[in-house]
């Protein structure tokens, strides 16, 4: 049968509306992209928006109806002043929407696999990710730059903290690496589920776990690794340096090229760092100083 489809662009404190709104309207399927920058579970300032924009979508049946549609749309969200209306034939739609998303090469010799697709054997260390609602999937630089630091370094035997944890994709990364254990940290409810699936899904379920902020407070890592925001970063700065062992590391992410220096000032008397970078982001690789530099 052919389908219709209504997308709408909306900024982060309108999805959950827009997204009810489909689904009480009999949505088939409801989709959500990004529209603008990718989206953070920002830790430090958890009111404010973790969204910039998201292009929202929903199926339905095409009944010839897709005035009826878009009033009961708008009337439920009076906000929305510009939808698009698409009508598509009939096809494997859950097929369609798999095949958006390919294997994602960090670096030769590790992958980030969708669930549904078989990686070949000669490839070192997959991850397995599906696409979903938290923050990790691998697509952005920032969390590419991470892995691949991850996969330079020898962190066999080594304990993991990943602070903003989102999917689980970075402490699940360390563990396929070698690392002994793995804490994820995250203030959104639904991290804490896909974190655990996903380290189930991956083989690693035994070693990861996910503690609250202040639990994880109370120890101490060879590695922490932070991708969220450069203003969280530096809020964050001594929290993070304090869950660093002496002689350990630091990997900081989700951070623009002009914020770079910030964010190394902020650490600076503690680390020294070392910068890659992808496109406009930077991350981070520090070293823990024995003794602190102090001005």
């Amino acid at each position: 049968m052919p389908w219709i489809q209504l997308s709408v662009e909306v900024s982060g404190d309108q999805i959950k509306a827009v997204v009810d709104a489909l689904e009480e309207m009999g949505s088939q399927a409801t989709t959500q992209e990004n529209a603008g920058e990718e989206s953070y579970f920002d830790l430090a300032h958890p009111a404010e928006p973790k969204w910039d924009r998201q292009r929202v979508s929903g199926l339905f049946e095409d009944q010839g109806n897709p005035d009826i549609l878009l009033k009961q749309l708008m009337k439920q969200t009076s906000f929305i002043n510009d939808v698009e209306i698409i009508q598509l034939q009939d096809q494997d739609w859950e097929t369609a929407w798999l095949d958006q998303y390919q294997p994602i090469e960090i670096t030769p010799q590790l992958w980030v696999y969708p669930g549904w697709e078989t990686p070949p054997e000669t490839i070192d260390t997959v991850i397995k990710i599906d696409p979903g609602m938290a923050f990790g999937t691998g697509t952005h630089e920032t969390t590419r730059l991470c892995m691949q630091i991850l996969a330079e370094m020898d962190i066999r035997a080594c304990s993991v903290i990943d602070y903003g944890c989102g999917s689980g994709i970075l402490g699940i990364t360390a563990l396929k690496l070698g690392a002994s254990r793995a804490v994820g940290v995250d203030i959104d409810p639904k991290a804490e589920i896909v974190s655990r699936e996903n380290a189930l899904i991956n083989g690693v379920a035994s070693r990861f776990t996910i503690q609250s902020a202040a639990e994880a407070g109370t120890q101490m890592f060879d590695i922490v690794i932070a991708n969220i925001l450069a203003y969280a970063l530096i809020d964050l700065a001594p929290a993070l340096t304090k869950l660093v062992k002496p002689d350990g590391v630091i990997i900081l992410s989700g951070i623009l090229a002009h914020q770079a220096d910030d964010v190394i000032a902020a650490y600076a008397p503690h680390f020294v760092f070392e910068r890659f970078e992808e496109s406009e982001w930077v991350a981070l690789s520090g070293q823990k100083l024995l003794n602190p530099i102090h001005a």
